[in-house]
């Protein structure tokens, strides 16, 4: 015995359609935090120019542990617009 009806085909979506959908574009960036080598491989840029940005104020940077930083996409995007130094520029 079936515990719900459904009325149309938009219930039936499984969860993992329904994350899908309800995600933003992050522009092919992880859902998650990142280390300087990952934001430097998406950038493009030396990992050492990543650490000098947050060294100087021009990324936000979370600690992670007693040595670490980790970077939000989000501030890696804002951080991209404002004039990192990518591939292309």
């Amino acid at each position: 015995m079936r515990k719900h009806a459904y009325l149309d085909s938009a219930d039936t979506r499984t969860d993992a359609q329904v994350a899908v959908n309800a995600a933003p574009a992050n522009s092919g960036l992880p859902n998650r935090l990142m280390t300087a080598f990952e934001v430097a491989e998406f950038v493009g840029c030396h990992e050492e120019t990543v650490r000098r940005a947050y060294l100087r104020g021009l990324l936000v940077s979370q600690r992670f542990g007693v040595r670490s930083r980790r970077f939000h996409p989000r501030d890696v995007l804002d951080w991209i617009q404002r004039g990192a130094p990518t591939r292309v520029s």
